[in-house]
């Protein structure tokens, strides 16, 4: 199943239909786009396009909103800290933009060096995919991103890259993970809990 966030809730796309959500069987690129506009113009908090071909009805939805690529990290330090940016008010995880003939592993520590000031960032496995639709310029965009553990065992202390719009770049232990989960993104608290807290 894909598991899409679309203005903070949430589209998915698999066989069969779904409790507490809003059950669409896919006919065309139609549905797809009644979907967004549901999620995007109501209060439904879930719709669910149900379908035998969700690989098929997958590759539609990227000529509906382009694809961007980006990777980013969840960095761990000292086994008890967790680094995390603030962003328009709101709590996240580092990532961003992969470059042309740029991997998606060089992308992540890139991003999190850049936006947190911090060097020799330590790749270790991959967590999982993210994927996130957005609306810029009346054009409707699909965010993939590519998310990996990482360590930082250095002694830098971790400085905003402001010109990106980051107010805040911080450690922040197990115990204090839960408030920042309050103020951040679907996806993110998603990925937090089912990684850390899910974890401890």
């Amino acid at each position: 199943m894909y598991k899409i966030s679309v203005n903070e809730r949430f589209l998915t796309i698999g066989k069969g239909k779904r409790k507490q959500a809003i059950n669409l069987p896919y006919e065309s690129l139609e549905t797809l786009r009644y979907a967004l506009d549901i999620l995007y113009h109501t209060q439904v908090k879930s719709v669910h396009i149900f379908t035998d071909e969700k690989k098929k009805v997958w590759k539609k939805l990227k000529k509906i909103a382009t694809p961007v690529y980006a990777a980013g990290g969840l960095v761990k330090k000292n086994n008890d800290n967790y680094l995390f940016i603030k962003r328009n008010g709101l709590w996240d995880l580092p990532k961003g933009h992969v470059e042309k003939n740029e991997t998606f592993k060089k992308a992540a520590v890139r991003e999190v060096e850049e936006e947190c000031s911090l060097s020799n960032v330590k790749l270790k496995k991959y967590i999982t995919t993210t994927y996130h639709v957005y609306i810029s310029e009346k054009k409707y965009y699909l965010k993939i991103v590519k998310w990996y553990n990482m360590e930082y065992k250095g002694k830098e202390k971790p400085k905003p890259q402001k010109n990106e719009g980051i107010e805040k770049a911080q450690w922040f232990t197990m115990k204090k993970i839960p408030m920042l989960m309050k103020k951040t993104y679907i996806n993110i608290k998603e990925l937090v809990t089912t990684n850390v807290l899910d974890e401890s």
